[in-house]
């Protein structure tokens, strides 16, 4: 990259302005809707923030230098991510800065209006995105592998005053296009006058992931994931069983134990020398050939989801409302689900809701959920299980889970409580029924401390939770269908922050049920210091 480009992108900042890089999830039960709403100006508002600090990226630790900066007007505004990774001898880490397109994912967001007006969109990151009461996208995230990948995602919305009818459509990265949904609703008896239904709202979502597979880049387009394929971008070879950068298509030794492989057991021996088993019958050539293998994908099945449902305000006070709702979702292909009836109730310092869950076999909730984008593939390594130690590569998508889900019926429970204005605490519980096996339990909890009530804190929460098992176990809570997260601000002045943010995801490379060692553990910790003026 060339140093005028480099300078120019570090001075940008300091006629723009700060904005806090939010990071935070939407906790299952929340009101999908709640985003802020933001005030029209009639001149720019500008600051500037950032981060001095390090970062942890696969297992290497990074000095940070992060600008964060803001512009706003009218109902415009504009978010940037500038993050510099430097390395123990100062270098930049150069991943992420290879071309115009690593360029624009610096843009953390470009908003317009929000979601009460007639037009709005927002382009960028997008840390938490539901659809209806969550049964086809639920606390989406398209920042789950932030910083490492930067999707560059959006929404685009109308509201309009013709029978209430609005409509959203939204892609987690508008290169690719891959995991997109959409939803319309209308009240259709917005103009009678019976009292309670012409508040009735009616909607339809949906949810797709055009590419299943689309979490590993195949670089040479050959059907073999780079995560896998030896040789990324040369499309005519992927394996490499003796790692010496010879492909097994053309190396007589793939073992590497300097014997070449009998021509029975490696065809590429009889291409270079034909014949070579007749002409040397007593040659000692090695029989203990076990070449690796993978699996190509060429053709991804679409995953496709979509639901109905309603909303019905039941009873509107200054200090209480009571409302009912229902949802019917389908995986196409898969199998049903509905939620009915359902109960929202907000009361003093309590929020609650409470559903009725009726899900058919082959139906999982939340299919789109906030650990989607490490579920929706992963690399299977059946090198445990095959003789000799032979390397079988492969790849399993969510779906594949699917089959072994049978029908349940249950409930789930939210709660949202003040506590003596001193903490928010947030819990959410489902406890689904059926034959053995069900993962229809799922628990939520989040602590969040209200800063006005410590000097100097400014932020303070701790989120935990455990999704979409059989039995939830606590004994052991860390799984790869669970994910920990925190966060603490500490306000040094008026300007400058001390900040830690810490996130915990986990994967079983061996299959042994278990998160064991560091390898099983992604970890993303950030500590700095974040300042705006």
């Amino acid at each position: 990259m060339k140093t005028p480009l480099l300078l120019a992108l570090l001075l940008l900042p300091l006629v723009l302005c700060a904005q806090s890089l939010n990071d935070e999830y939407m906790f299952p039960g929340d009101e999908a809707w709640e985003d802020p709403t933001y005030e029209i100006l009639s001149s720019p508002e500008y600051s500037m923030g950032g981060m001095l600090g390090s970062a942890t990226v696969d297992g290497v630790i990074y000095s940070q230098v992060r600008f964060m900066p803001e512009l706003a007007i009218w109902k415009l505004g504009l978010g940037l991510d500038i993050d510099l990774l430097l390395d123990g001898e100062g270098k930049i880490r150069r991943e992420g800065w290879d071309n115009w397109a690593d360029i624009l994912r610096k843009i953390f967001y470009i908003r317009f209006a929000d979601r009460t007006d007639s037009l709005y969109f927002k382009i960028g990151s997008i840390p938490d995105y539901t659809l209806g009461h969550g049964l086809v996208f639920d606390d989406y995230s398209n920042m789950l592998r932030y910083p490492k990948v930067k999707n560059i995602g959006g929404y685009l919305g109308l509201n309009t005053s013709s029978y209430g009818f609005s409509f959203e459509v939204y892609t987690h990265d508008i290169s690719k296009n891959e995991i997109i949904a959409g939803r319309a609703s209308l009240q259709p008896l917005r103009g009678s006058k019976l009292p309670l239904l012409r508040k009735l709202k009616v909607g339809v979502n949906l949810g797709a992931d055009r590419n299943p597979y689309g979490k590993y880049p195949d670089s040479d387009k050959d059907g073999y994931p780079d995560v896998y394929d030896k040789f990324p971008n040369d499309s005519r070879y992927w394996l490499d069983t003796d790692g010496d950068n010879t492909p097994d298509d053309i190396d007589f030794d793939l073992n590497g134990n300097g014997i070449m492989d009998h021509p029975d057991l490696n065809p590429y021996v009889n291409i270079a020398f034909p014949g070579i088993a007749e002409l040397y019958p007593d040659y000692p050539f090695d029989t203990a050939v076990y070449p690796d293998s993978a699996n190509q994908y060429l053709d991804p099945t679409p995953m496709l989801v979509y639901s109905l449902e309603y909303d019905l305000p039941l009873l509107e006070k200054s200090n209480i409302k009571l409302s009912n709702y229902a949802e019917l979702a389908v995986i196409d292909g898969y199998g049903k689900g509905l939620i009915f009836p359902g109960f929202s109730l907000r009361w003093l310092i309590f929020d609650t809701k409470l559903e009725l869950r009726n899900f058919g076999s082959r139906f999982l909730p939340a299919y789109f959920n906030n650990l989607y984008d490490e579920q929706r593939c992963e690399v299977v390594d059946h090198s445990a299980v095959s003789e000799n130690g032979r390397r079988i590569y492969s790849l399993t998508t969510k779906d594949t889970m699917l089959d072994g889900i049978k029908a349940s019926i249950g409930w789930f429970g939210y709660l949202k409580v003040n506590i003596a204005n001193f903490a928010y605490l947030k819990c959410a519980y489902q406890d689904l029924f059926g034959d053995e096996g069900i993962p229809g339990k799922s628990l939520w909890a989040k602590l969040t401390f209200m800063p006005e009530k410590f000097p100097r804190l400014r932020e303070a929460s701790l989120y935990y939770a455990q999704t979409d098992v059989a039995k939830l176990d606590l004994k052991y809570p860390r799984n790869t269908n669970s994910r920990v997260t925190g966060r603490i601000v500490y306000g040094y002045n008026d300007y400058y922050n001390l900040i830690c943010r810490y996130a915990e995801i986990y994967t079983d490379l061996n299959g042994d049920g278990k998160i064991r060692g560091s390898e099983e553990t992604v970890e993303t910790i950030t500590f700095g210091v974040e300042f705006q003026f």
